[in-house]
C-alpha cells in the first residue's frame, strides 16, 4: 500500500493493463472515513484509479476480517499482514492465547456489533473467479457473518477444549 501501490498503478496504466485491484482486502472504501490514521494511502489509491477509469477497470474486493488474524502466530505466520501493524497473533480484535480482547461488542446505538470473516483461501478463490466477470467498484464475499460477541464466544469454545 501506499507510495508503491500508486507506483504500481501508474505503471500498470502506461503498460495497459486492463484491470487493477488495489489492496484494500477489508471494509466497505464507500463506507470508511476519508483520511484516517489507518487509510495508509488507500484513499489515494482510489483516487488515481478513478482518474483513470476509461483506461483501466478496478475493483475492491470486501471481505471483512480474515480468519487467519486468529491464527497461531497471526497472520504473520504466513508471511503476510506484518505492515499492516495487526499480522501478529493477538494484534487485532483478540488475543486467543491470552483470552483477551479489545473489541466493539455493541455499535453507537447498543446493536451488536456484525462482522462479516473470510478465510483467505477462499478469497483467492473469489478473486480467480471474478477474472471472466465484470467488474464492479465494490464486489463483496463474506465466508460467515457473526456478531463480535459470538466470536468471542467462539474462540472461548475453541481455547477451553
Amino acid at each position: 500500500m501506499g507510495a508503491p501501490q500508486l507506483r504500481l498503478i501508474e505503471a500498470a496504466v502506461q503498460c495497459r493493463v486492463r484491470r487493477f485491484a488495489p489492496a484494500e482486502f477489508e471494509g466497505q472504501p464507500g463506507l470508511r472515513g476519508h483520511g484516517g490514521t489507518l487509510d495508509r494511502e488507500r484513499d489515494a489509491a482510489i483516487a488515481t484509479l478513478q482518474q483513470y477509469q476509461g483506461r483501466i477497470h478496478y475493483t475492491a474486493f470486501v471481505c471483512g476480517i480474515f480468519y487467519e488474524r486468529f491464527a497461531v502466530n497471526g497472520m504473520a505466520s504466513l508471511g503476510i499482514g506484518a505492515s499492516t501493524g495487526h499480522g501478529y497473533e493477538g494484534d487485532f480484535m483478540a488475543n486467543p492465547r491470552y483470552m483477551t480482547s479489545i473489541a466493539p461488542v455493541y455499535d453507537a446505538a447498543q446493536n451488536m456489533s456484525f462482522l462479516c470473516l473470510t478465510s483467505l483461501y477462499d478469497v483467492a478463490r473469489f478473486v480467480v473467479r471474478s477474472l471472466d466477470k465484470t467488474w464492479t467498484q465494490e464486489m463483496s464475499m463474506c465466508g460467515e457473518r457473526m456478531t463480535v460477541y459470538e466470536l468471542l464466544e467462539t474462540i472461548r469454545a475453541c481455547r477451553s477444549v
